[in-house]
């Protein structure tokens, strides 16, 4: 009987998860912002899928969305998409700049979701240094790339890293935006680093994901 009652369990909450995952679909808040042809999306549908699987209720985005919501297609609307995420799972977002206008600008293209989000004028590094929570979900996209001259943007954002290790868990995801660029894009030493610690890349495009387990 109890093995029987055992088997009934893990069969509804099978059938439960299953059921959850499939009312959440990533295209509902990809839609509009970044279509399927577009080299960002599915590796923002991975990474929304992935921090839903591991119920993530800190995220931490390194450079606002200082378009607001234009330019989509070139920027990826990340604040617009991480936001309308947190507010359908009661999470936080924070969103670190170290521009006035660019949060502003931000902010101001935000609906309701904007409760969910925490604009902050810093330089990032600092404020990850002394974060003082554990971050589920980071994605770095500050320090703008420029290919003639890649190692400013590439340090900048693995002194990001290394200001955010502390507060990163085994449950952690990591994104990094302009990666398929001449030199590695912001990526390069980010990864090196990441995957020297044991962590491995779970999806790869324009962006890169990375997990430990």
């Amino acid at each position: 009987m109890k093995v029987l009652l055992s088997i009934i369990f893990f069969f509804v909450l099978g059938l439960s998860k299953a059921a959850f995952a499939l009312q959440f679909s990533p295209n509902k808040i990809l839609c509009g912002k970044i279509p399927k042809s577009n080299c960002r999306y599915h590796t923002f549908a991975f990474t929304l899928r992935e921090i839903e699987q591991r119920g993530a209720k800190v995220l931490v985005e390194t450079g606002t969305n200082r378009g607001g919501r234009s330019n989509c297609l070139g920027d990826g609307c990340s604040t617009w998409i991480f936001a309308e995420w947190a507010s359908q799972h009661g999470a936080q977002l924070y969103s670190i700049d170290i521009s006035a206008v660019n949060l502003r600008c931000s902010a101001e293209a935000l609906g309701p979701e904007k409760e969910y989000v925490h604009f902050i004028e810093s330089d990032s590094v600092a404020f990850l240094e002394s974060f003082g929570q554990p971050i589920d979900f980071l994605y770095l996209d500050s320090y703008d790339f420029d290919s003639a001259n890649p190692l400013p943007s590439q340090e900048h954002h693995l002194k990001e890293i290394q200001a955010a290790y502390p507060w990163l868990t085994e449950k952690t995801v990591i994104m990094i935006d302009d990666c398929d660029l001449p030199h590695g894009g912001k990526g390069a030493l980010v990864i090196d680093y990441l995957l020297g610690k044991g962590w491995r890349i779970a999806a790869k495009s324009y962006q890169v994901v990375l997990v430990k387990i």
